[in-house]
C-alpha cells in the first residue's frame, strides 16, 4: 500500500474538464487570469517568455499553486491596446509557428 498519486493523472484529461478557463479581474479590465489544466513550468515559462516580449503586455506570470495540482494559473495584465485574452490568444499561436518550423527541421 502506497500514498503515492496516481502517476496518470498529470497526463490524462477527463472528457469533463475543460483545457484553459478564463476569469477576469473586476477591478482591472485590462487584467485576466487563466487556469490551464494538466501542465506544469515547462508551458507556463513557455508562454510567460512569450508574453513578456509583447510590446502591450505590462504583466504576465504564473504560478502552479502545488506540486501535486495538475494546473497552471497565468495573470496577464496589458496596456488596453489590445486585450489579455487577444494577448494570450496571439503569443499561442506564434508559440505554435515556431513548434511547426521546428517540426519541419526534423
Amino acid at each position: 500500500m502506497s500514498n503515492a498519486p496516481n502517476s496518470l493523472e498529470s497526463l490524462v484529461m477527463p472528457q469533463t474538464l475543460q483545457k484553459i478557463t478564463f476569469y477576469n479581474d473586476e477591478t482591472n479590465f485590462n487584467c485576466i487570469y487563466f487556469k490551464i489544466e494538466k501542465e506544469d513550468h515547462t508551458l507556463g515559462h513557455l508562454i510567460h517568455n512569450k508574453l513578456v516580449k509583447e510590446k502591450h503586455v505590462i504583466f504576465a506570470g504564473y504560478k502552479r499553486p502545488h506540486p501535486l495540482d495538475h494546473f497552471i494559473f497565468m495573470k496577464i495584465i496589458t496596456d488596453g491596446c489590445i486585450s489579455p485574452k487577444d494577448a494570450f490568444d496571439f503569443t499561442l499561436k506564434d508559440l505554435y509557428i515556431e513548434f511547426s518550423r521546428l517540426e519541419d527541421c526534423i
